[in-house]
């Protein structure tokens, strides 16, 4: 019997790329890239990790190629980005990162990044928040800055009104849509509230939208998806950047189920969701069950076990989907739709 998971559920089709031990920027992983295409070129863009020091980041370029039934990765040496800007960067002076870029094709021809700078926050403690960077070939990039947000008001279940300053807590999983939407810019975005508020106001880590006329300025915050499903019950977070269907935007997401973040248990899995294309506020579809869960050894064990991470797409002349998602943290796969979408 067919069901409705089974529109969206993805097959794999084997790794793209492992960590190089002769690249000591990549020893300590591969994991969670952005992909675009560039003059008939298809672009990775990927988090390489550094073993020391511990968990330093750098976004580096490959291109992608058809091998057999998938893909394989062609190592460029290219950086795209690296540890420079002071949201990017520890006090330290050593630690620091730039981590999981989602690429956004925009309607001028120009290319938006939006990532997770991981540096020194407003109090001077450690703390990955947002940026943008912009591209025309997909290989050279200039950062725009750490986006700004309005306040966002949330009412707790007591009644009270609490205002939060999101300039100053952690944000993650950031990806732009391809087009304006009502004349603005609109973003998905994870922001993770201190413990104590999201409890009160019933906001897990879960995916909103934020809107923008500039790029710079984000306000008009709205919860898009949270946690539902028994396997989604710790957190839910952006994947791939929304690709317009005839049915809407198709998002592919991650959702984690576990008790907390330290559960050695805990799984990262995918769902699907399909958003309406004139109001992404609006939730057409979503996926009962996980597209893709974590089953293949590279998946199973790794720098995090159990983890599928999806972050990056292409699309086939069949109207298939091929998703690139990140193993374990520490290798990149692809998988592809088993039905054509598009």
């Amino acid at each position: 019997m067919t069901t409705e998971t089974d529109q969206f559920r993805l097959e794999r089709r084997g790794i793209i790329i492992e960590p190089d031990p002769n690249r000591p920027y990549e020893a300590g992983g591969v994991l969670n890239p952005a992909t675009a295409r560039h003059n008939g070129v298809s672009y990775l863009l990927y988090r390489s990790v550094a073993a020391e020091p511990v968990n330093y980041s750098r976004i580096i370029v490959a291109e992608l190629h058809p091998r057999g039934d998938g893909l394989e990765a062609r190592r460029l040496d290219k950086i795209a980005l690296e540890p420079e800007a002071p949201y990017e960067k520890w006090q330290d002076g050593v630690h620091g990162g730039v981590e999981d870029p989602r690429v956004t094709p925009l309607e001028d021809g120009t290319y938006i990044m939006a990532y997770t700078g991981y540096g020194d926050g407003p109090g001077g403690d450690a703390l990955p928040r947002i940026a943008l960077a912009r591209s025309t070939n997909l290989l050279d990039w200039e950062r725009l800055g750490l986006i700004k947000y309005t306040p966002l008001e949330l009412k707790g279940r007591s009644g009270r009104t609490c205002t939060i300053d999101m300039q100053t807590i952690s944000n993650k999983d950031a990806m732009l849509f391809p087009e304006k939407i009502g004349g603005r810019y609109v973003l998905m975005h994870r922001p993770t509230f201190p413990h104590a508020i999201a409890q009160d106001h019933g906001v897990p880590a879960s995916i909103w939208l934020s809107y923008s006329d500039d790029l710079v300025t984000w306000t008009d915050h709205t919860l898009l998806l949270s946690p539902q499903e028994s396997w989604e019950r710790l957190k839910t977070g952006g994947g791939t950047p929304p690709l317009r269907t005839p049915e809407g935007w198709l998002i592919f997401y991650h959702a984690v189920d576990g008790d907390n973040d330290a559960d050695p248990d805990r799984k990262y899995l995918a769902g699907a969701a399909l958003l309406d294309l004139a109001d992404p506020r609006k939730i057409l579809y979503r996926s009962a069950e996980p597209v893709l869960k974590p089953g293949t050894k590279e998946e199973q064990v790794g720098v995090v076990n159990n983890v599928v991470f999806p972050t990056g797409f292409l699309t086939l002349p069949d109207g298939r989907v091929q998703v690139i998602y990140g193993m374990a943290d520490q290798a990149i796969g692809l998988a592809e739709t088993v039905r054509p979408v598009l």
